[in-house]
């Protein structure tokens, strides 16, 4: 009975740890990647232009950062605002766009993985008769809460203030 309360005990105990190793340290940097790529794709556009900017971050804040509902403090762009007034309007919303753009295809990409992964699942049990699915598990619950994230964020960045299309929108009228 012991032995049993124990086995029980430390099975919980790695679940618990893996759900609180994945949400504080693996999901804050997973998101960064997926900022990194808007950020850059927001650089792209601004040099095609020739825009000054620079896009800055902070990879030893990013845990603490990633918990704060602001928008910008995983990382942001830079530019130079009279080099971008000047350009048009078009010029301005593919800018601002890239970043959407960006997010979209990260979350394409994610929902194919995790689809990808289900499908694997479904032939491990049904055809293979193996129920042995740890890993497949933890890389889907990764994937679906990066997925989940990721929403989130690009939600945020559609309807915040300082996201991309408010910042498009109030710099239209330019």
């Amino acid at each position: 009975m012991e032995e049993k309360l124990k086995k029980e005990f430390w099975k919980v105990f790695n679940i618990a740890s893996f759900l609180f190793i994945t949400v504080f340290f693996v999901l804050p940097y997973l998101v960064q990647i997926s900022t990194y790529f808007h950020e850059k794709s927001h650089v792209r556009v601004l040099n095609k232009y020739n825009v000054e900017n620079y896009y800055s971050f902070n990879f030893l804040e990013t845990i603490p950062n990633f918990f704060n509902p602001g928008v910008n403090k995983l990382g942001i762009t830079k530019f130079n605002l009279d080099q971008y007034k000047n350009l048009n309007k078009y010029q301005r919303a593919e800018i601002n766009l890239a970043g959407i753009m960006s997010d979209l295809r990260f979350l394409f990409l994610i929902g194919l993985c995790l689809a990808i992964i289900n499908l694997y699942t479904f032939y491990k049990i049904k055809f293979r008769k193996d129920y042995h699915l740890t890993w497949v598990l933890a890389v889907n619950w990764i994937l679906f809460m990066w997925l989940l994230a990721l929403i989130q964020i690009t939600i945020s960045n559609v309807s915040y203030n300082y996201g991309d299309i408010y910042q498009l929108i109030k710099y239209l009228k330019v």
